[in-house]
Order: C-alpha cells, then sequence, then structure tokens
C-alpha cells in the first residue's frame, strides 16, 4: 500500500492515513502511527526508524534510508514489498507444519483418559483432560517455538533468506560488505555470522560473494559456484533469485 500511494504521487502522510488501521497486525499498527506521527513532523525515514529502531528490521530500515537518500524509494518499496511478501510464504508453511503435532497433541489429551470415561470416572476423566490442557497451554508455547526454530533453521530456508536478501541489497545499490551483513543478519544463522564476522569489511568490499561465502558449513559447493557466475556476469538479481527459488522448492517438497 506504502508502494502503491508513493508511486501516485501522495505524501507519505497521507499514505498512512489512507491506508486505515491494521487491526490484526499489532506491530504493522504500530509502525502505522509511528510514520504517520514523524511524517506530520516532517521528519525523514532514518530520524523515524532512529527513534523507534524496534519496529523495523535493520534489513529493512538501510533499505529505506538509501531509496530516501538517492531518490529510489518507489523501488525500494517494490522490492521490499516483494521480500516480505515471499517470507511470508515461508512463516505459513511453517505454521502448517507445526499445526499438525500440535493437533495430534489436543486430540491425545482426550483420547488417551477415554477408559476412565467407559467406566464411569467421568470426574477424574474430566480433571485429567484439564491438567492436559493446562499442561498444554503452559508448555505449548516452549515447545512450539522449539520447534519454529528447528524450522527457521533448516538449511534451506536460511540459504534462500540469505539469497533473496542479498538479490535485494545489491539491486538496491548497497556495497557489496553492506549487502552481505543485512543479508546475514536476515539469514539469522549463527554459522553465517561467526563466518563472515571473521572477514575484514575491506575485504568484504573487494572480494565475490562465492569467495566470502566459500568455507561456510550453510553454504554449499553448488551455491558458491552460483555465486561466482553472478560475479562474473553481473546478473546478481536474476541468478540469486532463481536459486532461492530452488531452496524455496526443495524445502516444500521435504
Amino acid at each position: 500500500m506504502w508502494h502503491a500511494g508513493y508511486r501516485a504521487g501522495l505524501p507519505h502522510r497521507q499514505v498512512f492515513e489512507t491506508a486505515g488501521e491494521f487491526r490484526r497486525s499489532p506491530t504493522v499498527e504500530c509502525a502505522r502511527l509511528h510514520l504517520l506521527q514523524s511524517a506530520g513532523r516532517r521528519e525523514t525515514l532514518a530520524e523515524a526508524n532512529g527513534q523507534r529502531p524496534q519496529l523495523f528490521d535493520p534489513f529493512e530500515a538501510a533499505l529505506l534510508k538509501l531509496g530516501e537518500e538517492s531518490g529510489s524509494l518507489e523501488e525500494i518499496l517494490r522490492l521490499l514489498g516483494g521480500y516480505f511478501a515471499a517470507e511470508h510464504r515461508k512463516m505459513q508453511w511453517v505454521k502448517r507444519k507445526m499445526s499438525y503435532p500440535m493437533i495430534n497433541c489436543i486430540a491425545a489429551i482426550f483420547v488417551v483418559p477415554l477408559p476412565l470415561l467407559v467406566f464411569g470416572n467421568t470426574v477424574r476423566y474430566a480433571v485429567v483432560v484439564a491438567g492436559g490442557l493446562a499442561t498444554a497451554l503452559v508448555l505449548g508455547g516452549t515447545v512450539l517455538a522449539a520447534a519454529a526454530r528447528r524450522f527457521q533453521n533448516r538449511p534451506a530456508l536460511v540459504r534462500a533468506r540469505l539469497l533473496r536478501a542479498l538479490a535485494l541489497g545489491i539491486e538496491a545499490g548497497l556495497s557489496l560488505d553492506r549487502a552481505v551483513g543485512l543479508g546475514v543478519a536476515a539469514a539469522a544463522h549463527p554459522a553465517l555470522s561467526r563466518h563472515v564476522a571473521r572477514i575484514p569489511p575491506r575485504q568484504l568490499r573487494g572480494q565475490s560473494l562465492g569467495t566470502t561465502f566459500a568455507g561456510s558449513e550453510v553454504v554449499p559447493h553448488e551455491m558458491v559456484a552460483a555465486l561466482n557466475v553472478a560475479h562474473e556476469t553481473g546478473n546478481y538479481r536474476d541468478t540469486l533469485q532463481k536459486l532461492a527459488e530452488l531452496y524455496d522448492g526443495e524445502l516444500l517438497v521435504s
């Protein structure tokens, strides 16, 4: 909606007013209100992010600042919209994977103690079921969070996140060291972070992505080869996006 309004020539304040409330997402609504108030004060997007940095991903904040300063905000908003749409599809996939064990757990709470009901112990059955539901409610969040982290750290998903973020950062005009830093932050994998942290920023700016990620336990040889091809041809966007789609396909099939 922000991209569409900005492309139509509307000022930021009018775009955020016209968008209306995002009642299903308190975080997005909080960001909208903050940006609306900031636009009313005629602040830059960098200033708005500096006041409430927790509302924006570092990756998102850096690209918005770049777009505003370079005059390419319309293109940045389009790219970010596509990026977050792809991330949303992955989140939905994770939720579907988590729903099956959760439903089985709830069903087991009612089914396992059925013999109590059969033999007339209705009160005891109700107590056992209530206790099971209470336990699931208390411990369920921990179990689901652990399952979510497990799915989020699957190699195919980490690689797809990294590649999409790298493609977006480079297409937006970021230097290689900045694109790598933001891409690793978007991938959110400790092994990748440790690998890149060992490389000096000046070296990151001057070497290819294939050289940067060679030797990482998360990045396989075929991905390094594709990164080298992108460096030689200069076609980062198509090469990295297509590879990300391949890893997405691998994830969904598995």
